[in-house]
C-alpha cells in the first residue's frame, strides 16, 4: 500500500501529512486467527527543532496486529475481533497511529551546517529581530529597574 498525502486526507488531526512510503502487509491465517505483520519504509518531512526548516527523517518500522473471528466486531482492544458482518480488514487507523508513534521526538538536521543560516545566526546571539510589538528587544525577562523582592532576601537567611 502506498502512503502519501492522499492517505492523510482521512485523518484531519494528523501532526503532519508529509509522510510518504510503502506499507507491506503480510497476513498469516491460523484457524480463526490472523496474524497481520505491517512493514513500513519511507520518510517524513517535519520542521527542524533547531531552525524550523524542513528536514527529511527516515521512518521504518515492523508492527504486528492479531485479529480473530468472533461474535461481534471490536477493534478497541489489543486483539481485534471481527464479527460475521465484516468482510474486509481496514488497517489504515493502526498504520496511521504506528507512523506517528515511530516519529522521533527530536527532529534535527544531521549537522548544524544544514540548518537555515539566518535562524542559526539569530540563535547564536547575532539576531536583531524584535519579538515585541513596541520594538523593544527581549533580554531574558530581566529589567534593570526590577529589584529583588525583600521576601526572597529573608528566605536567604534561613538555613
Amino acid at each position: 500500500m502506498e502512503v502519501d498525502s492522499l492517505f492523510f486526507e482521512s485523518f484531519p488531526s494528523s501532526e503532519t501529512d508529509q509522510i510518504s512510503g510503502e506499507a507491506e502487509v503480510t497476513i498469516d491465517k491460523l484457524g480463526s486467527k490472523m496474524d497481520c505483520i505491517v512493514r513500513f519504509e519511507g520518510h517524513a518531512i517535519l520542521p527542524c527543532d533547531r531552525c524550523l526548516g524542513d528536514v527529511q527523517i527516515p521512518l521504518a518500522f515492523d508492527e504486528r496486529l492479531v485479529v480473530q473471528l468472533g461474535e461481534s466486531t471490536n477493534t478497541e482492544e489489543e486483539i481485534w475481533t471481527l464479527g460475521p458482518e465484516c468482510h474486509e480488514l481496514d488497517l489504515s487507523q493502526p498504520i496511521f497511529e504506528w507512523m506517528h508513534l515511530h516519529l522521533p521526538s527530536r527532529r534535527l538536521h544531521a549537522s548544524e551546517d544544514q540548518c537555515d543560516p539566518a535562524m542559526t545566526a539569530y540563535l547564536n546571539g547575532g539576531g536583531t529581530t524584535s519579538a515585541e510589538p513596541d520594538g523593544s528587544s527581549d533580554d531574558g525577562g530581566t529589567d534593570e529597574n526590577d529589584g529583588i523582592d525583600p521576601r526572597w532576601n529573608a528566605l536567604k537567611d534561613l538555613k
